[in-house]
């Protein structure tokens, strides 16, 4: 214990010990009460410095270093300029030029998408993921989610044998029907001394493959275990991983991170923090069936990109992979509700356009319709009147749109619309 006298403390000492770690059980009240004044003299003088009101009076110096609570050592305070500020302001960013997102597959999964996939061991992981990245490659739609461009996929496999990697690619290529010219699977058996991804080296690497290939859109980690080193309980081993994760984001590389659940098969394995960073979580639960061994039910625990307009895409699904086709139902949540007489006119209106040449195909035998086409048909029918009240005829259509999304009758993409069955 220190023992500190009464007169080691004088009131008017700006150099006085302020931070009261002494041991204050050591000192006379009064002692105590000389100490607490000396240390708010010297608090007011260093705000007042580092404000820039007031010059070093009296003796007393500014501290140069501080100390560096992670590492026992001792920083510098850095001294920063800013030439210009970021916006910040409601104006700044109502006239931000922003890119829109580039979507690659429905409204879930664009070129930035940063999603965690978990389900349990054995449960169709890796033959969704297949399926997935192939349709985005091939530009087909998957399941109820419509594709939209031709895409550069890159399939990253930590866990399996190159043989049976090798089988598993050539039949979803059967499944899709095509080669996917773009489609590119990854074994770690075929990297000597393959490094995990959560250290310097095995990002360095995955970059120079990606620069190497010309570039993708969309990489799928199959699986996190399986490609990083270090204990999954443990957030430490993901958040090395993170420079990667931020970087393909900045690249416009979006990113699907297939992981497991532990003995709880509702969530994932270990630390919960993977989830902080990501756009979406999606999760797979078994689903017993007879006629397969890949059948599991799909829904969303986090959607950041879902809208009223969009949650169609978003629904709790059922997948199968059955006779070599993959099937989906969608949950009994997606059943139509009833609508206003007007929005019905107006949903039928659609089912026209869509029965008529002025159609557009679709892929899977869909047909969908054009909003010109949708609009002029609807004023056709007296629903809308564009030529006295064009302001209030696209009101309208964009009311008949969003309700009937709303009940499940149809769902969208861009201008283009369509009927859910």
């Amino acid at each position: 214990m220190l023992n500190v006298r009464d007169d080691d403390i004088r009131d008017d000492d700006p150099n006085a010990p302020w931070m009261l770690d002494i041991a204050l059980g050591g000192m006379t009240p009064s002692s105590r009460r000389k100490s607490w004044t000396a240390s708010q003299r010297r608090r007011e003088m260093e705000k007042a410095f580092f404000d820039g009101k007031q010059a070093p009076v009296d003796g007393w110096q500014p501290p140069s270093e501080f100390p560096d609570s992670a590492d026992g050592g001792v920083r510098t305070p850095p001294k920063i300029e800013m030439a210009a500020l970021p916006p910040l302001t409601l104006d700044d960013w109502r006239d931000r030029d922003l890119a829109e997102p580039d979507f690659i597959m429905g409204h879930w999964l664009t070129t930035t998408s940063r999603v965690l996939l978990t389900a349990a061991t054995g449960l169709g992981k890796t033959n969704f993921g297949l399926a997935l990245g192939m349709r985005v490659a091939a530009g087909e739609d998957f399941l109820h989610w419509h594709a939209r461009r031709l895409a550069r996929v890159l399939y990253i496999d930590g866990e399996m044998s190159r043989r049976l990697l090798r089988q598993r690619v050539l039949d979803e290529e059967k499944r899709v029907g095509i080669t996917p010219k773009f489609f590119f699977a990854l074994s770690h058996e075929d990297i000597p001394n393959f490094k995990p991804l959560n250290t310097i080296e095995g990002q360095a690497w995955i970059n120079a493959l990606i620069d190497k290939i010309g570039g993708v859109d969309l990489i799928i980690f199959d699986n996190i275990m399986c490609l990083t080193v270090g204990d999954m309980k443990d957030p430490e081993p993901w958040q090395k991983t993170l420079p990667l994760v931020l970087s393909l984001t900045t690249r416009t590389v979006g990113q699907i991170w297939i992981h497991h659940t532990g003995h709880d098969e509702t969530r994932s394995y270990g630390d919960k923090s993977r989830e902080w960073q990501t756009d979406t979580v999606a999760h797979l639960d078994a689903v017993k069936r007879d006629d397969t061994d890949v059948s599991f039910s799909m829904s969303f625990k986090k959607a950041r990109e879902r809208t009223p307009a969009t949650r169609f895409d978003f629904q709790d699904v059922k997948v199968a992979l059955i006779n070599d086709r993959w099937e989906y139902e969608v949950a009994e949540a997606l059943r139509q509700d009833k609508v206003a007489p007007r929005v019905q006119k107006a949903f039928e209106a659609l089912i026209n356009v869509i029965a008529s040449d002025e159609a557009v195909a679709l892929s899977g035998n869909r047909r969908a319709a054009h909003r010109d086409h949708w609009t002029a048909e609807c004023n056709a029918r007296g629903l809308i009147d564009l030529a006295q009240k064009p302001d209030s005829a696209r009101t309208l259509m964009n009311t008949f749109r969003r309700e009937l999304v709303a009940a499940n009758r149809i769902a969208c993409d861009g201008d283009l619309s369509w009927v859910l069955r």
